[in-house]
């Protein structure tokens, strides 16, 4: 395959040097890019193909498709109308308009478009996944189950069907479920995988293997792995080191992940373990806190804290990582958030990391502390944790690392939650600290924020009758 697209670019690229305008070369060249998971240089080369002969409807489909895979659907949404314009019966732009306006939260229009593009091109299992994926999202499982076997019929080792359709269990509590299809997302090492059986003094390689909150969330298991027989060695992102060596028992080594993993018998991702070991919604082990900081960084984030006002501490965090696949529906913008700042007797601290974090400029000065530019790691970043009373968060890592410590903390969720959030309830079986704030209909973050506008007045007031104030981080009362 390799070597097929080597010398289809080569061939492009010789017809470009004679003719660098040549719409046809660009046009395929953007697609082999896209193809190759590279949309962002796609989307120059589609552009010029498309400055040359701009009533070709094909290229504009190509073009949106670039677009909605580099995170771009707004503009995505706006080249695919312009394609099915000139071609309404263009299946491709059909398809990638629903799935775009699903990445807008659009759904029943993204579903509309969807069915359209399936009644043109009966059977196209992306286009039986997409439509699965929206009715799942819209909360309509047993329909999205139905898309799901459709696709599935077609292409019974597309795994990112078995994906989709894991999630949608095990939003549903579905939990074993689930787990069996999510285990579809990650190529394996050359060892073997570890499903829960004996080890037997063998050495076995937990993993990193997705973000920072999957991690934390199932490090938990690593002191069940040990029991198991064997010698865990655990391979973490930098960012996780100094936490996880200060809160796993020394006899787990926890190590840098490198190029080459070190030597292992087994190995299991970190989000391999809740199936290993036949996790249900009543066997999550909770075992809280099983993260924690040194004391040493703990006390010195205690002192710099205390240089600040008075009032309830509360941190604050408005934004995931923007590479997430659904952080345009899980973040919101700093400003929506004014209502919070507003409520007398808090004193905000902001635990925001990332490109998110310019947004304080819109913010007048003072109104939110950012000690930020001090934290180098998830080991600081859980010291200042430790001395606050309340995190307020939208769906990111610092969530997990709140749960794992036992801190307060109330999260806000979209309409379509990630699968660990569950349905229909305000508490996680995963971390007794959380309190789960919901948006009732897609968007509308503004009923949430008010709602915890209302809560964290009635939690200001009640700390202000403790007096005097004391951090509540180690407490698993939810607030």
């Amino acid at each position: 395959m390799a070597g097929r697209t080597d010398a289809a670019e080569r061939n492009y690229r010789l017809i470009l040097g004679v003719d660098p305008a040549q719409p046809d070369a660009l046009h395929l060249l953007g697609v082999l890019r896209a193809q190759l998971g590279q949309p962002g240089p796609a989307v120059p080369l589609l552009r010029r193909s498309l400055r040359v002969r701009p009533l070709a409807a094909q290229p504009w489909a190509h073009l949106g498709g670039a677009l909605r895979a580099a995170e771009r659907p707004e503009e995505a949404e706006a080249v695919l109308r312009c394609a099915l314009a000139l071609d309404p019966a263009a299946a491709d732009a059909l398809d990638g308009l629903g799935a775009t306006l699903h990445a807008l939260a659009r759904y029943p229009l993204a579903a509309a478009w969807l069915h359209r593009a399936n009644a043109l091109r009966p059977g196209h299992a992306e286009t039986l996944l997409n439509l699965g994926t929206v009715l799942r999202d819209q909360q309509r499982f047993d329909e999205a189950e139905g898309w799901f076997d459709h696709a599935l019929a077609r292409q019974p080792g597309n795994a990112a069907i078995h994906l989709a359709r894991a999630v949608g269990r095990l939003v549903r509590g579905d939990l074993p479920s689930g787990w069996e299809g999510f285990e579809r997302r990650w190529r394996r090492l050359s060892a073997p995988p570890w499903a829960g059986e004996p080890l037997n003094g063998a050495t076995i390689l937990l993993h990193m293997e997705q973000g920072f909150g999957d991690a934390m969330q199932f490090i938990r298991y690593a002191p069940l792995v040990a029991r198991a027989g064997g010698r865990v060695v655990v391979e973490v992102s930098a960012g996780l080191l100094r936490l996880f060596q200060a809160s796993l028992d020394p006899s787990i080594p926890v190590l840098v992940r490198g190029p080459e993993p070190p030597p292992h018998d087994r190995h299991c991702p970190l989000m391999s373990l809740p199936r290993a070991f036949g996790t249900d919604l009543a066997s999550i082990p909770a075992p809280i806190p099983y993260l924690a900081p040194e004391r040493g960084d703990r006390n010195l984030w205690r002192d710099r804290l205390a240089e600040g006002a008075e009032g309830l501490r509360v941190g604050l965090v408005w934004a995931g990582n923007p590479r997430h696949r659904n952080d345009r529906n899980r973040s919101l913008p700093v400003a929506a958030l004014r209502p919070l700042l507003a409520v007398p007797g808090v004193r905000v601290i902001s635990l925001q990391a990332g490109d998110g974090r310019g947004a304080l400029d819109a913010l007048a000065p003072g109104v939110v502390e950012d000690p930020m530019g001090r934290v180098r790691d998830f080991a600081d970043t859980a010291a200042i944790l430790a001395n606050l009373d309340l995190l307020i968060s939208v769906d990111t890592a610092i969530v997990h690392l709140a749960g794992a410590m036992g801190v307060p903390a109330w999260l806000l969720l979209p309409y379509a939650p990630d699968w660990r959030w569950l349905l229909d309830r305000d508490d996680s079986p995963w971390y007794p600290s959380l309190r789960l704030f919901r948006q009732a209909h897609p968007g509308d973050w503004d009923t949430v924020v008010g709602t915890v506008a209302v809560a964290l007045r009635g939690h200001a007031r009640r700390a202000v009758l403790r007096q005097p104030s004391q951090p509540q981080s180690q407490s698993a009362d939810p607030a």
